[in-house]
């Protein structure tokens, strides 16, 4: 059994199985099944998760972060990475410490980004 095969039947026992029980376990699960096509640079799925993510919850700051870490470390596309971290740095003030930190993490690689495109 190879690697694609058991990544195939974890992810239908997480993702389509008994444990997400609400939306956002639901949506939760959607982003660490991209984060992990992210980390094994199957960048083409990853986006295609966090799209259908981010098509249920347009305005979710984990999901636009990881969204645009995956535009530029998969594709190098500096402009839509950058749109998604400034749509999360502009948001109003988040109710959740995480969010908040998404907001951080957001405005850190922005910099980065600026930075590379620069040097």
């Amino acid at each position: 059994m190879g690697f694609d095969d058991m990544f195939n039947g974890f992810s239908e026992i997480i993702f389509n199985g008994c444990l997400p029980s609400t939306k956002n376990d639901h949506l939760a699960g959607e982003l660490i099944k991209a984060r992990l096509l992210k980390a094994s640079e199957c960048f083409d799925e990853a986006l295609a998760v966090v799209n259908s993510t981010l098509g249920k919850l347009p305005d979710y700051p984990e999901a636009l972060f990881l969204k645009a870490q995956i535009l530029w470390e998969g594709f190098a596309n500096a402009t839509a990475a950058t749109a998604c971290l400034q749509q999360v740095i502009q948001m109003k003030p988040m109710k959740e410490e995480k969010d908040e930190t998404i907001r951080r993490w957001s405005q850190t690689l922005l910099e980065e980004i600026i930075q590379q495109k620069r040097g």
